[in-house]
């Protein structure tokens, strides 16, 4: 059996090295490939600055418009998923100053006494300072337990738009979209050993939002 090409993606649409010529050229088909490979996860990091779906649409609508500008003069120094990333990132930091701040499902996320609002929960950790229970990871959403698959991504969505932003940030960048710490901190200014704390912080409140509504569900 023959191999999918190794430069080819899995829906065997070109692979970002092999757009990039054609977008230096001002190819309108290669643009589309990856406006609509992007789009969607960019609105979603656009978000993550804390703006509305509307406002986080029209950052992204302006960070493809910078993209179309100079895409001539991106010298691949980094991925293209990296850089088109961080065009939307400064153009949402931007946005997110005057723009209003939402927190959907905020009132799910349980009170608890934290230092300075920061998520840091004494009784989460043991008297050595290791955790009491490991950190939430996506992979124990378990789609079976009285929940549609469509509305845990609803609500988890919507609890990380209610971290404050560098929780948001780093748990979107390492957990959601998979860049590594390297790639993380050359985006977000943030160290790997900053990264740890905020994404443990990050996993254990949206832990906690998940279990109330798996809870509200099995009562249902």
């Amino acid at each position: 059996m023959r191999q999918a090409d190794p430069v080819m993606t899995a829906d065997l649409e070109p692979s970002d090295d092999l757009l990039l010529p054609r977008l230096r050229l001002g190819e309108e088909a290669a643009f589309r490939i990856l406006v609509r490979r992007y789009h969607v996860r960019l609105v979603a990091i656009a978000r993550g600055a804390h703006l509305t779906r509307e406002a986080a649409e029209e950052a992204v609508q302006e960070a493809w418009i910078a993209v179309m500008r100079n895409i001539a003069g991106f010298e691949a120094r980094s991925s293209l998923r990296t850089w088109l990333t961080g065009i939307v990132l400064n153009i949402a930091r931007k946005a997110s100053v005057s723009a209003r701040r939402t927190a959907t499902f905020a009132e799910l996320t349980p009170r608890h006494d934290e230092d300075e609002g920061s998520g840091f929960d004494a009784d989460a950790f043991l008297a050595d300072g290791h955790w009491r229970e490991a950190p939430w990871h996506w992979s124990e959403i378990d789609l079976e337990r009285g929940l549609a698959g469509r509305q845990v991504w609803q609500a988890v969505e919507a609890a990380i738009a209610a971290l404050p932003p560098d929780e948001a940030a780093v748990i979107r960048h390492r957990d959601i979209e998979g860049f590594g710490p390297r790639e993380t901190e050359e985006l977000l200014g943030l160290g790997e050993a900053r990264q740890r704390v905020l994404l443990d912080r990050a996993r254990l409140k949206i832990r906690r939002v998940f279990e109330a509504l798996t809870r509200d569900a099995a009562r249902a």
